[in-house]
Formats: structure tokens, sequence, C-alpha cells
């Protein structure tokens, strides 16, 4: 009986030193590995977008600065005088005014659709609160007594107002 005592205690000795065996220590290595990796790769991945998105950024800084300009903008058609030279209806006087915070510079006036350049060699400046008239003469079209004329202004900065007058 103590033979077998003997067979059991060392049985037992050696099921405790299994359950101390290296197996568990290497999972806690395999997981503190595994978040070391993942910790570095994150931090490249910050990194690196940040130096890419940083490339980026300067063009995008100067269009929203300029946007910001361009939202200060605003152009209005404060009145239209429709005049004819001779017998043809042909002359179109718009007066525009600034009621934004920066001056303007009209670009181009529309009328139902079609482009006339401003002839002003200086461009055509209107200062804030202030009003400038802008004349047309009319080349390919006439207006009509009681026709909707649409009329759309733009600005250099892309800024555009449209109204509509009836002559």
């Amino acid at each position: 009986m103590a033979r077998k005592f003997r067979i059991l205690g060392w049985a037992e000795k050696r099921s405790r030193r299994q359950h101390r065996s290296r197996k568990a220590i290497s999972t806690i290595m395999a997981n503190l590995t595994m978040l070391v990796i993942v910790v570095s790769l994150s931090s490249l991945l910050f990194v690196w977008s940040i130096s890419s998105f940083g490339a980026y950024t300067g063009g995008a800084g100067y269009w929203f600065s300029s946007r910001s300009i361009a939202n200060q903008e605003r152009p209005t058609v404060e009145s239209v005088y429709f005049s004819k030279t001779g017998s043809t209806n042909n002359v179109v006087t718009i007066y525009v005014r600034n009621v934004g915070a920066v001056p303007i510079t009209v670009a181009s006036v529309y009328l139902n659709s079609t482009l006339y350049n401003i002839p002003q060699s200086p461009p055509l400046t209107v200062g804030v609160s202030q009003v400038q008239q802008v004349q047309l003469i009319l080349s390919g079209q006439l207006w009509v007594k009681g026709d909707l004329q649409t009329i759309t202004i733009a600005t250099l900065r892309g800024t555009t107002t449209q109204t509509t007058w009836v002559p």
C-alpha cells in the first residue's frame, strides 16, 4: 500500500508541474506581442495620415479663405431702366448696389442668359454701400415692353445675383 501511495504521490507532483508549465506563459506573451504590434501599427497609421492630410490643407485653406471673402459679397440690382436708341429698344441701364462687407468687381452681366461684356477698361468696382451704373447696348436681341427680362450680375469672386424685371 505504501508503494501505491508513492506512485500516486509521484503522479500528483508531476501533474502540479504540468499545471505550472510554460504554456500559460506563452499565451500571455502572445497576447502582449499582439498588443505591441497593434499599438505600433496604429501609431504608424496615425503619423502617416497626419502627414498625408497636411499636404492637402494648403490648397483647401486657400479655397475656404477665398470663399469666406466671397460670402461677404452682396451685390443687388437696385433699379433697371429700359430705353431705346432711335426706334430700336436696345439699351438697358442697370444700377448695381453693394450691400456686402467687401468691395465687389463686376465681371459680367447676363440678360436673358446672354453674356454682355462690360466696356469699362478699368474693371467696374463697387465699393461698400455704393451704387454703380452698368449700361448694356443690346446686340442680337431687343427688349419688348411687357416681357420678363432676367438680369444676372456676376462678380470676379463668383458671387451671382439674379433679378427679373418687366420693361
